[in-house]
């Protein structure tokens, strides 16, 4: 079933929580509502879900006005960040429940009921655990079990708020590629809502960027990493280094004064910055004042007149260069991305500069 959501509104007394979204999620589709907390992510997801009402605009399922069902019309299966599952319920009559309460016209069998639970466990590598109860699973067993009660009802869309936000790292990126899997085997037009960017990176098929009630950059993964349309997107999303800079043509000068120049800021990310011994082209003195080994990668932090640079490189480019706090280094960037004083983008210049 696809989704559209039109000029939707919605205020809390005087804040803003949503600000005229406009949003077309196609049948099958998995879509990460990204950004920090208060940006309207969670609100606008309820909304769509029908547990919330918007101050005007108009959700749309598959072409037909939806605006105003009940959350229990909509077909849609809803996942909380902790789980809402009932403590004195078993595991096989938690994921039944949702079944259990329909309608005596709309309600299954007990066999067919039992059948489709079975079915739903197994689906998430549960089934073994049918009668046990919530407080005897793990963080990401019950998180698999709230997912398999949602699909239980046969949800035309799935809806799920942070449902992984309380679990700690390891079990999160199990349940992440988990979660895209299921994804591709059920093709279930999907929707989730996080403020990790490495996990709206990894799962979803394209990313809404929110913030302040308003969609900053809608994309792919790569597209939104890549080419973000705004410094917001730029600095959310990932490391960053921030040059407040001045444009003159075709160069990016960062804080050369005497000459009139558009105020901008140039944003370059830390694996996209060389680093020699000797000078370089266009580059920067500095010296190096950290150097930091995480797994594959060696973060260095570069003081370039009181200001911090920070560079990642590979193990073997750092083995290479045998870098120490306290030498003495030039920087270049490879690539970065301009913005005007009006946080519109500006052309990359073929010949960039970052000059004192």
């Amino acid at each position: 079933m696809s989704i559209e959501i039109r000029n939707i509104s919605k205020r809390f007394g005087n804040f803003v929580a949503l600000d005229n979204i406009n949003l077309d999620i196609p049948t099958g589709e998995l879509v990460a509502l990204l950004g920090p907390s208060g940006c309207g992510k969670t609100t606008l997801l309820r909304i769509i879900a029908g547990m919330e009402s918007a101050d005007g605009g108009e959700i749309l399922f598959s072409g037909a006005e939806a605006t105003h069902l009940h959350a229990r019309e909509r077909e849609v299966g809803f996942v909380f960040q902790h789980y809402a599952l009932f403590r004195h319920m078993t595991v096989f009559e938690n994921v039944a429940f949702g079944l259990r309460v329909k309608s005596r016209k709309e309600r299954p069998s007990d066999a067919e009921i039992k059948r489709r639970v079975m079915e739903l466990l197994g689906l998430v590598q549960l089934d073994w655990l049918a009668d046990r109860y919530p407080s005897q699973l793990s963080g990401g067993q019950r998180q698999r079990i709230a997912l398999a009660r949602a699909l239980a009802v046969e949800p035309k869309v799935l809806l799920l708020d942070e449902p992984f936000g309380a679990l700690d790292t390891k079990v999160r990126k199990e349940l992440r590629r988990w979660l895209r899997h299921l994804h591709d085997d059920m093709h279930i037009s999907s929707v989730f809502v996080t403020h990790d960017q490495e996990e709206a990176l990894e799962v979803a098929d394209r990313v809404v960027v929110m913030n302040h009630g308003k969609i900053e950059q809608i994309g792919s993964p790569d597209e939104v990493y890549s080419n973000p349309a705004s410094p917001f997107v730029y600095q959310f999303l990932g490391n960053v280094n921030v040059f407040h800079s001045r444009l003159h043509g075709s160069y990016a000068e960062v804080e050369r004064s005497g000459e009139v120049a558009e105020k901008a800021t140039a944003f370059v990310r830390p694996h996209d910055i060389d680093i020699a011994h000797q000078p370089m082209e266009e580059g920067l003195q500095a010296t190096v004042q950290h150097v930091h080994p995480i797994g594959p990668l060696v973060r260095v932090e570069l003081n370039h007149n009181n200001e911090i640079i920070e560079v990642e490189l590979s193990r073997e480019r750092h083995e290479a260069l045998l870098l120490a706090a306290g030498q003495s280094v030039w920087f270049r960037p490879r690539q970065m991305k301009v913005f005007g004083a009006d946080a519109l983008p500006r052309s990359t210049p073929e010949k960039q500069a970052f000059l004192f």
